[in-house]
């Protein structure tokens, strides 16, 4: 009877042993896919990122630009718009400069 007793204290032994090494296998295989499955996920950020930060720059190249032809349209109206006031400003002191000599 003891004996008996003491093997099925083995045999539980052994059953133990068995189902830990059973899981160590399935704790290791879950975290090895846990690392792939964080690596496939870091790699695509990865990718995101670069696609992102490729569209800002397009973006931002397009925005300069149309901000430098607004700049440019509205340099060239100023310029204009200066000229006109320095050729009012001869004509009137033309003007003056005839009308004091006439005086």
């Amino acid at each position: 009877m003891i004996d008996n007793i003491i093997n099925q204290i083995k045999k539980t032994e052994k059953k133990a042993n068995e189902i830990i090494a059973s899981s160590k296998k399935k704790y290791t295989g879950i975290i090895e896919e846990a690392y792939m499955d964080a690596g496939e996920i870091i790699k695509g950020a990865d990718e995101e990122v670069k696609t992102m930060l490729l569209e800002a720059d397009v973006k931002a190249k397009k925005e300069a630009a149309a901000e430098a032809v607004k700049l440019e349209k509205d340099f060239s109206q100023r310029i204009v718009e200066i000229k006109n006031l320095s050729e009012a400003n001869r004509e009137n002191t033309i003007r003056k400069i005839i009308q004091r000599i006439l005086d």
